[in-house]
């Protein structure tokens, strides 16, 4: 499939995941060691990244970049205190590795730390079970990065932190806990970073990882980056190298030089004080040094060592400061600096406001007339100039949203995500409520040269000078002042160092959100429907299609539909190359998710945001649209032969009893209904483009429709050459279906009647 460009790859951690070296491992609770990364294939050499990239290429040919997500730890919302680190979930632990012929002792090295190191600080557990898994290893990061390169892949490196803090909250809710706008605020800032030096770190070719002179327990930001920057450098050098991504919370702390007017700096640029902002310029030069000196020169051309942040989509273009009224571009000092090389942000920007119902505005809608001059006057009649039945699941529907709708055209003032309940719309329906002016669709207007309080005015940033906008008392509202920033148009790329959706109910209303029911932030998108689980309450209703259909439409509106741009000097306005799905795993599938025991995040997967198994996209009738039979989809062909097949019949028979023991039967039907058992010999998931694979990626498409697919079936039944089908269960999860296809190795069709 030619839609996706590059991937993020996860899970960020566990210890040897990312290895192309067999590994065993035994925690002090173990009794022996057990293989903990050859799951895909047991007694095999290949390692599960093996397979998993084998995978991605399959399924998608064209994709040309993978960002390695690595992860350390955050333990605290609180800058001043949250320290930043390594670790491992084999604490005292012990390792082997395989070298093609006998195994032998190995570590888990990181940042000169080991899994004996005693100032290692423990990852937290709920039961018997660690809440992550381990930081990778680093000599693990080094072979895993040569090996994807050697397969032709760009390497982005994005070092990750996941928070092991009360609620497990979103990194970017890293803050300073007191007065804003401080020198208490800017010392917090300070503590974050750390004051780990370029010269404190020695790369070990040998045993391919890198020493701190630091004291071990001397937890920062800085020493993961630094560390990272020569760790990458003893691979052999990345694409494009990120210092971190999302810290919102972190970038909008203001020291106590801040003022609405900020100062000039050297080259007559508006500047204000944002300590991390500097702190994030500092370490960008801190790396571009490093790079230089081991002849890693930047290649803006052919995209190699390249140095950016990943911002979120909230922030990437400015900061609302309440009470201050006014949005200031906090990060264009880091945008436009010499060291760094793209603009870039994880792109989780909505693309449809559908709701229960009818769908609402977007659908009433539909076909009038669609923006043709920004700003618009009155948004509440805006439409989208769209032909055909309204629908979600429209590719055109959500183009029109990527340089359309809501944060372009129009804005939602107060549209907080209040989780599951009743549908406001009065269905009896559980739904994840919306409040304010999202729940009543009271769409907001934006006006003349408000466009940087607009997140999806790409196109207008890129192309031009950007200037604080704020209320300074005159009158005239959020109004732009001051002196210019640091930005110069059209000088650098922007890129989606991710994007993706959620694969359940409504995924493009807000697909920033994820179910982890472990987690604060656990949510599914506004108004997105819920299923009742017996037994278990509620959970996600799950739609694989709309996600798919939403990375479609982005990749097509930028990659081949003409909306991109090209400056003068050649640069391009979004450079697709880095354009990056979240997510891909490196565990991989079907062995994640169906091994849950194995992994605590299996669960999450129906309804997340993993690409593996969750294809191909098939495209089905319409409920509103009629019954097109060319688009009924036919049951995969598959290699496997000697699957044997048992055809059984059922006429549905009524039996009356009567006094005297006798019965009575009579069918309800004329001709009977079939189930088609089909057994495997074996389950063989070595082939990526095999039976398992493609039958579990089958039923993820299907499941539930009423005739869902053709069946060939053997003449002598006169059933004619082909039967229409469902899978006997098809009301199963996709985790059920998979686990009763690893554990009984059948699966059971069901005819239906034309």
């Amino acid at each position: 499939m030619s839609y996706v460009n590059g991937v993020n790859l996860l899970p960020a951690t566990g210890e040897f995941t990312y290895d192309v070296a067999p590994h065993r491992g035994k925690r002090v609770t173990e009794p022996e060691s057990v293989a903990i990364n050859t799951y895909f294939s047991p007694a095999g050499v290949r390692t599960d990244l093996d397979f998993a990239i084998d995978q991605l290429q399959a399924e998608f040919p064209a994709c040309q970049t993978v960002a390695l997500v690595i992860a350390w730890f955050g333990n605290s919302v609180d800058a001043a205190t949250c320290k930043i680190y390594p670790s491992t979930t084999y604490i005292g632990g012990s390792f082997e590795s395989w070298d093609g012929g006998a195994w032998s002792v190995d570590h888990w090295r990181c940042s000169g730390l080991t899994q004996q190191s005693p100032e290692l600080i423990p990852i937290s557990s709920s039961g018997e079970s660690f809440n992550y898994g381990g930081t990778p290893s680093d000599p693990s990061v080094v072979r895993c990065i040569r090996s994807l390169k050697a397969r032709g892949l760009r390497v982005v490196f994005y070092p990750f932190i996941l928070m092991d803090a009360p609620g497990f909250p979103w990194r970017g809710r890293i803050s300073y806990q007191s007065s804003d706008v401080s020198a208490d605020a800017a010392s917090a800032v300070e503590h974050f970073l750390g004051s780990a030096a370029p010269w404190q770190f020695t790369q070990d070719a040998t045993d391919l990882t890198v020493s701190y002179a630091g004291a071990p327990d001397d937890y920062s930001f800085r020493r993961m980056i630094l560390h990272y920057a020569n760790l990458c450098i003893l691979a052999g050098g990345v694409d494009l190298f990120l210092l971190g991504s999302e810290l919102r919370g972190l970038e909008t702390i203001r020291g106590p030089a801040w003022t609405k007017a900020g100062a000039v700096d050297a080259s007559g640029a508006a500047i204000w004080d944002y300590p991390f902002v500097a702190g994030l310029v500092s370490l960008c030069d801190d790396v571009r040094a490093l790079f230089d000196a081991a002849g890693l020169t930047r290649d803006p051309v052919g995209l190699h060592n390249l140095i950016s942040y990943a911002a979120d989509w909230s922030s990437w273009m400015g900061f609302q400061h309440d009470e201050a009224k006014g949005q200031w571009p906090h990060l264009d000092q880091l945008w436009g600096h010499a060291n760094v090389d793209l603009v870039c942000f994880d792109n989780y920007l909505p693309l449809s406001d559908w709701t229960t119902g009818d769908g609402g505005v977007d659908f009433r809608n539909w076909s009038a007339p669609a923006a043709t001059a920004w700003p618009q006057a009155d948004v509440a009649t805006l439409g989208l100039g769209l032909e055909g039945v309204p629908r979600l699941a429209s590719k055109a529907y959500l183009k029109a949203n990527i340089e359309g709708g809501e944060k372009f055209n129009w804005f939602y003032r107060d549209s907080e995500n209040l989780g599951r309940g009743l549908d406001p719309s009065g269905s009896d329906l559980q739904v994840s409520r919306p409040r304010g002016d999202r729940l009543d669709q009271s769409r907001q207007r934006y006006y003349p040269d408000q466009q940087i309080l607009g997140n999806k005015q790409l196109r207008w940033w890129w192309n031009n000078i950007h200037k604080a906008v704020y209320d300074n008392g005159d009158g005239n509202g959020y109004a732009p002042h001051g002196q210019a920033t640091a930005w110069a148009a059209r000088s650098k790329p922007i890129t989606f160092t991710e994007y993706g959706f959620p694969t359940c109910d409504r995924a493009t209303n807000q697909p920033n959100v994820f179910f982890d029911t472990k987690s604060s932030e656990s949510a599914t998108p506004f108004w997105s429907v819920w299923r009742p689980v017996e037994g278990a309450g509620f959970a996600p209703r799950v739609d694989g299609n709309l996600a798919l259909l939403a990375l479609q439409a982005i990749y097509e509106y930028w990659v081949t539909d003409g909306h991109n741009e090209t400056s003068a000097t050649g640069v391009n306005m979004i450079e697709t190359a880095f354009m990056s799905v979240w997510n891909w795993d490196a565990r991989p599938f079907p062995v994640f998710p169906v091994r849950g025991d194995v992994w605590g995040d299996a669960g999450n997967w129906s309804s997340g945001t993993w690409l593996g198994g969750k294809g191909p996209f098939i495209p089905l009738p319409q409920p509103d649209a009629p019954p097109d039979p060319v688009s009924v989809p036919a049951f995969p062909l598959l290699s496997g032969r000697g699957w044997s097949v048992k055809y059984k019949p059922s006429f549905d028979t009524i039996i009356n009893e009567t006094a005297s023991g006798r019965s009575a039967r009579s069918p309800k039907m004329a001709t009977a209904t079939w189930d088609i058992e089909l057994s495997f010999d074996s389950l063989r998931f070595a082939d990526t483009n095999g039976d398992v694979p493609k039958l579990i990626g089958f039923y993820a498409g299907v499941r539930g429709q009423a005739a869902a697919f053709t069946f060939p079936v053997p003449v002598e039944l006169g059933l004619g050459p082909e039967v229409l089908c469902r899978f006997a269960d098809d009301q199963e999860d996709l985790e059920e279906f998979m686990s009763r296809l690893w554990s009984a190795e059948t699966v059971t069709l069901r005819t239906v009647k034309p």
